[in-house]
């Protein structure tokens, strides 16, 4: 039997209203079962509700903030979120940890704010070039696993999906061999299932495009994909998405 598959597009800080528009107008036509498959589609805040109204996949944010309310300037809650029934978030992206400085300490904040509102963190964790070369990355996924999962029910933690990125890979047109993604993703859930008893769903997302999936699709600890430059061009992602189903 063909396992479901988690496929998130995380469009960035991309596209106008007119953009959007195009793009649903489009992508609601691509042959789909909503049944054998999860779509995530994760836009910039703004068009969250355009999506939620007009789409016929499933609509995540970005990011959240660490904090619940209050004074923090141009944030957003994961209440505000749930009230426009966000069900998903992208949590610890490493262009936010490179760019905004985020932690772990920080992270595991935004995790705790999506759980308390019934969002589900899709959490990204990775290793750099540097740590790659020298054999780290077993030591860096763990260290990040450990901080991050730190305070959670189990319950809770088996609502969390991971997304492995290695951040080497991010945009540089460069993967991983398919059998390093999926010893990868094998550690993953063995050290969660080790340290919490849980079972986990593990994402791959590294510059993942349509001439590349092949690669991917049939690794039996991936559940899925993060996938971003290739789902701001609606008709390489509707292929991708295509392809999966």
């Amino acid at each position: 039997m063909k396992m479901s598959k988690i496929v998130v597009g995380n469009f960035k800080m991309n596209m106008t209203l007119q953009d959007v528009a195009q793009y649903v107008q489009y992508i609601n036509n691509i042959n789909f079962n909503p049944n054998q498959n999860e779509i995530i589609l994760c836009p910039s805040y703004i068009y969250i509700p355009y999506l939620n109204n007009n789409i016929k996949f499933k609509v995540g944010a970005q990011d959240v903030s660490a904090n619940h309310m209050g004074s923090y300037t141009g944030e957003i809650s994961a209440m505000q979120l749930k009230s426009e029934n966000v069900k998903y978030s992208i949590l610890g992206h490493s262009e936010r940890r490179m760019n905004f400085r985020e932690t772990e300490n920080i992270i595991n904040k935004k995790i705790r704010q999506c759980v308390d509102n019934n969002i589900k963190p899709i959490v990204c964790i990775g290793e750099s070039k540097e740590e790659r070369l020298m054999m780290k990355t077993e030591q860096i996924l763990r260290r990040s696993i450990l901080d991050l999962f730190r305070g959670f029910t189990k319950e809770q933690l088996s609502d969390i999906i991971v997304a492995y990125e290695p951040i080497w890979a991010i945009g540089s047109g460069i993967t991983p061999t398919p059998k390093e993604i999926e010893e990868t993703a094998y550690y993953i859930k063995d050290l969660v299932r080790s340290a919490y008893k849980v079972d986990i769903r593990v994402l791959y997302g590294g510059s993942i495009n349509l001439s590349d999936m092949h690669k991917f699709i049939g690794l039996n600890n991936i559940d899925g994909y993060l996938i971003g430059g290739a789902s701001i061009d609606v008709e390489e992602f509707s292929k991708i998405v295509e392809l999966i189903s």
